[in-house]
């Protein structure tokens, strides 16, 4: 624990020595980007239909501010001015260095799940394998209030799997206030054409589905949910009128302009801190080439492509397919179908989520246009090793439970004081178990790895997935293959259920890697 006190002590160093100027220079600040943080460009429109609009890119250094609403009182990011989260893109063995002010009020009108929120902020860096130590994806000592900053610099180690990653605030207590206020954006790690090259000639879309809040007795109600297409009648036990609709990049129901069979990349991040996107296309299968920001072929260099009619993705998951648009007189959309999370679970129901729209554009510059891209590199690991790990006794059994006071990993609630659940060390895989005794569905996340998710009630799937969140049935079970074998993951991380609402109120746990 010497470690964790040693970080604290600089973070507030660096805390320190930014307030330096004073205090209110950084109230001055945030005068100055909320003022601007509300004029986003002019939304482009199609048959009065709103088109897509592209996530704005970046590279190391990013200046990235924590704000709030002037009107509405909801926490934002603020990058160049406005209220946008961009995506970071970075190569492997590059960093990302990232200055990060919480321009926050000190007084915030939005509530937490101890009453009123503190506006506390950090992020973290998902599914990425990197240290879980400061000044990297350090999410138990750095921590930022307003008027304070944290400067980041996240070593992407030579081998990093490219693919979609994500970056989302994560302080306990707060985390699904925020990241329901959408403060979350993409990570590229580029060299998916390694992998995959037909894809350098296709136009990339990067899609963060988030969500939309109908509020209790809001007259718009009835008719965003008619905009969206849901059903009358719902497919799970719950009867209550959804209230979360998912955005994509910020806007209900966009077009996404595609030409008549045209291929596009896509590349989704489920960033709602508690909705699942079971994700179809009419008329098509997708062509999936990564999941959960790696590569299929990663670890399989035989399979390149999964063709399927639908993918489940849950909150923090990640698709990257290929998508082709329509043919002549033909309409197809982007929508999520109906998942029922259970019992005690929220509703989830089908909805449509963008439009593909047959709409010329000018020319896009080629994805990934290098000439002659390094060759891929790939991990194999062996058929004779993971059957091992499957036959042996579990090394560790995680076992989600709640009730009327909250939410338990093994019978615990988390406190950010508490020491480790449980201690690896770094060298090998080890097979864990994953057990949810509730009547709704979780989904599982580890920070810093992936894992073989292999089988589910005791039954072996027919196709194993390296992820890194992974779905944990109503009254069952999952089996994993932890990766815990690369060395500079040594540190004190995180286990939790994603859906942010249960981590806030205490469905989360340390583990040592050491």
């Amino acid at each position: 624990m010497a470690r964790n006190e040693d970080a604290m002590m600089t973070n507030r160093s660096m805390s320190r020595r930014w307030n330096v100027p004073g205090y209110l220079a950084c109230l001055s600040l945030l005068c100055c980007v909320q003022m601007t943080a509300q004029a986003p460009p002019k939304p482009v429109k199609v048959a009065g239909q709103v088109l897509l609009s592209d996530p704005t890119s970046t590279r190391s250094p990013v200046l990235l501010t924590a704000v709030n609403d002037p009107h509405t009182g909801k926490a934002a990011f603020s990058f160049h001015g406005r209220e946008d989260a961009p995506v970071i893109r970075v190569k492997p063995g590059e960093p990302i260095r990232l200055t990060y002010m919480n321009a926050m009020s000190t007084h915030s009108r939005e509530h937490c799940v101890d009453g009123p929120c503190m506006n506390m902020t950090n992020l973290h860096f998902h599914g990425l394998h990197v240290s879980p130590d400061a000044p990297q994806d350090d999410v138990i000592t750095m921590m930022a209030m307003p008027g304070q900053s944290l400067h980041y610099t996240v070593d992407i180690p030579q081998d990093q799997a490219p693919g979609l990653y994500w970056y989302h605030t994560h302080p306990h207590g707060e985390s699904y206030q925020q990241d329901l206020d959408g403060m979350s954006g993409a990570i590229v790690i580029e060299g998916m054409e390694r992998y995959v090259p037909e894809i350098r000639g296709m136009r990339e879309r990067i899609l963060v589905l988030r969500d939309r809040v109908i509020e209790e007795n809001d007259p718009a109600g009835p008719d965003l949910r008619r905009t969206v297409d849901i059903p009358g009648t719902g497919c799970s036990a719950s009867t209550e009128a959804p209230e979360h609709l998912f955005t994509v990049n910020g806007t209900l129901r966009p077009g996404i302009p595609i030409a008549r069979g045209e291929r596009q990349f896509w590349r989704i991040v489920n960033a709602s801190p508690d909705l699942y996107a079971d994700l179809q296309v009419d008329g098509q299968q997708l062509e999936i080439v990564a999941l959960d920001g790696m590569p299929l072929s990663f670890h399989d260099p035989k399979r390149r492509v999964e063709m399927a009619r639908h993918i489940l993705v849950p909150p923090a998951g990640r698709v990257e397919a290929i998508v082709t648009g329509p043919g002549a007189g033909a309409r197809a959309s982007l929508r999520t179908r109906c998942f029922d999370t259970g019992p005690d679970g929220d509703p989830n129901p089908a909805m449509v989520l963008a439009d593909l729209v047959d709409v010329t554009q000018p020319s896009h510059e080629i994805f990934n246009a290098s000439s002659r891209p390094p060759a891929p590199l790939y991990k194999p690991v062996s058929s004779r090793t993971i059957t091992r790990i499957e036959k042996s006794p579990s090394d560790f059994v995680v076992t989600f439970t709640e009730d009327k006071k909250g939410f338990y990993i093994n019978g615990k609630k988390y406190g950010p004081s508490d020491p480790p659940m449980t201690s690896v060390s770094i060298g090998a895989f080890h097979h864990w178990r994953v057990v949810n005794d509730t009547h709704e569905v979780h989904p599982f996340h580890i920070h810093q790895v992936h894992f073989l998710a292999y089988a589910e009630n005791g039954r072996r799937l027919s196709q194993p997935e390296w992820l890194d969140t992974v779905n944990v049935p109503v009254q069952g079970s999952v089996e994993l293959v932890m990766d815990f074998t690369d060395p500079i993951i040594r540190g004190v991380s995180l286990f939790h259920c994603h859906l942010l609402s249960h981590e806030d109120k205490g469905m989360m746990a340390k583990i040592l890697f050491k």
